[in-house]
């Protein structure tokens, strides 16, 4: 049974744990095995960024969406996403699940923009995204070194209207 709910400030620990794991165990990260700092980060509670968390058993997180609020007024209803879902754990429906709750929380908080990037040929990603709504708004040629070669990512928008 996995729980998808807010992450609060006792699931750092975890959330930092899956974060290094999908560092090693997916190259459609941003981050490599390495560069993430290795030591847990408080979980940010002003304004409206949040995080939503799968655990599964045991206090271990199986994936999870971050959404990210700048705080400037001009910017303050618009959230970049960041999500990831553990190996063992994809294909089962938990990345939409985790997807269509942080939409959710979003709505609730009043934005009115969710958007992301995903790489050109994470197809399963672009799926699901498409899946819950997202739009691709523009194709960033070159934007990234992976494995020795140059990747573009789609930078891709949802638009909150009640």
């Amino acid at each position: 049974m996995i729980e998808i709910r807010r992450a609060g400030p006792d699931d750092a620990p975890a959330l930092l744990d899956l974060r290094l794991r999908l560092d090693e165990e997916s190259s459609f990260m941003l981050l490599e095995p390495g560069e993430r700092d290795p030591v847990p980060k408080p979980l940010r509670s002003d304004g409206a960024s949040f995080v939503v968390v799968a655990m599964a058993e045991g206090g271990v997180a199986a994936g999870y969406v971050e959404v990210e609020v700048l705080p400037y007024r001009r910017a303050r209803r618009t959230g970049y996403v960041v999500m990831g879902v553990r190996a063992a754990h994809a294909g089962q429906g938990l990345g939409r699940r985790l997807l269509e709750q942080a939409v959710r929380e979003a709505r609730a908080a009043g934005m009115a923009r969710l958007e992301l990037t995903v790489m050109s040929h994470n197809l399963r990603a672009l799926g699901l995204y498409l899946a819950c709504g997202f739009q691709v708004e523009g194709l960033r040629r070159s934007a990234l070194d992976v494995d020795g070669r140059r990747v573009d990512e789609y930078y891709m928008g949802l638009l909150l209207a009640a």
